[in-house]
């Protein structure tokens, strides 16, 4: 009974959709915007609901916010985790000065060239100074030549003095023969004027002989007197004639200390002149060029700057409490980015003061930190890396064999109380 009157009811609902669909053809085909079916028209296909898809830039921006993400911890990680310790590569650079003012005529060098002690490197145009120096050139050629003339006339003056000299000098001689001879022969007229007067006493002559022997003596003594007073005078005259000749060099001493002065300007103007030759102090490489050819140096104007040959090294800097972890002698592997190399140096020495940190790794240490500078030498002796250059950050990496060491071992954890001698109790 329960299932007829079910039946019914599916029955009339059937018959009311039909008469509801008939009812809309007829009404299409009363409008006119359908054409009237020529078999009857299919019910449509019901398909299964899907659920909605989720929009594709939310995984845009959880890509975006993990790349993020990533990026910082990397960043955190590389800045703070990964190395222990950071330095710089430090070497003596020597900034070469003009040693006077110039325009730059010649460059020698480039950038990066290697260079000897003594090579030339710059060359400087110093016009005024070549102007002086032709200036006294030609000053020195005209003392000379009035030097060489002067000399050519004392040499003519010395030449007569030294005539008069000798005709002085021969009259001197010749004077000083006839007072000798005058005087031995005042002295034998004294010898007869003493044998007269003791023939006088015994009666053996007069006095007139006496008289005599007396006016002979008188007159030689008289003689010889007079033949003194020109021997002095022929000896002055001898003197004389030699002092003139030493006087014509002497009056050559003011020209002569003249052209001395000129020469030892010109030298120094020289001297000077080469100075523009800029040449190198040290052996080593050119890192910069400060000056070109044509550009203007001022004195004590850095023209080139040179990094020392082997000075080289590589300075890490470290906090105190770190201090001990490095050694004099000990071997440390620095790396240098963005090189994946390491390059094995052995600790020179150490600081001596605290320094504060150079600004290239001042990012990766506390803020204000104070740290020591700890000094590495190649092992071999040189550093071989060719892109090795001043002021390049260096790395030390982690020691994860020492990090290892010190994590605990199952030992540790043992209580130690439960250790007896070299046996734990279970």
């Amino acid at each position: 009974m329960a299932n007829n009157t079910d039946n019914q009811r599916l029955d009339a609902g059937d018959n009311r959709e039909s008469a509801r669909s008939s009812a809309v053809a007829g009404l299409q085909y009363r409008s006119g915007a359908f054409q009237p079916p020529s078999a009857r028209t299919k019910s449509p296909t019901v398909h299964s609901a899907t659920p909605p898809k989720p929009p594709k830039g939310r995984f845009f921006v959880v890509g975006l916010v993990m790349s993020v993400l990533g990026f910082g911890a990397f960043n955190v990680w590389n800045s703070f985790f990964r190395y222990s310790a950071y330095g710089v590569v430090e070497g003596r650079t020597i900034e070469v000065p003009a040693p006077v003012t110039g325009v730059v005529r010649y460059v020698h060098v480039q950038n990066g060239d290697r260079v000897r002690q003594g090579q030339l490197l710059m060359s400087l145009d110093q016009h005024e100074l070549e102007q002086k120096i032709g200036r006294l050139s030609d000053e020195l050629l005209m003392t000379q030549a009035k030097l060489d003339a002067e000399v050519s006339a004392s040499q003519w003056r010395m030449a007569q003095y030294q005539i008069q000299f000798g005709e002085a000098a021969a009259e001197y001689r010749d004077k000083w023969a006839a007072v000798r001879a005058d005087q031995v022969k005042l002295k034998r007229a004294q010898q007869r004027r003493e044998r007269v007067a003791g023939m006088v006493e015994k009666k053996t002559a007069t006095d007139d002989d006496l008289e005599q022997a007396i006016a002979d003596e008188q007159s030689q003594r008289d003689r010889l007197e007079t033949l003194l007073e020109g021997l002095v005078s022929w000896q002055q005259r001898s003197q004389v004639a030699e002092l003139a000749s030493h006087a014509g060099f002497d009056a050559l001493q003011p020209m002569l200390a003249q052209l001395k002065n000129l020469e030892s300007e010109q030298k120094r103007l020289r001297e000077q002149l080469a100075l523009g030759q800029i040449q190198s102090p040290v052996n080593g490489v050119v890192l910069q060029r400060h000056r070109f050819g044509g550009e203007g140096a001022a004195h004590l104007q850095t023209l080139v700057t040179i990094l020392e040959e082997d000075s080289l090294e590589v300075v890490l800097y470290v906090p105190q409490q770190r201090l001990n972890e490095f050694r004099s002698g000990s071997t440390v592997h620095v790396s240098l980015p963005p090189f994946q190399d390491q390059m094995p140096c052995r600790v020179s020495r150490l600081g001596d003061e605290h320094v504060n940190l150079p600004t290239q790794i001042q990012r990766h240490y506390p803020h204000q930190i104070k740290t020591v500078p700890i000094h590495l030498q190649p092992i071999d002796g040189r550093f071989q890396h060719e892109r090795l250059q001043v002021g390049a950050v260096v790395q030390v990496p982690h020691n994860v064999n020492r990090w290892l060491s010190r994590l605990p071992t199952n030992d540790d954890l043992i209580p130690r109380e439960a250790k007896v001698g070299n046996t734990v109790r279970r």
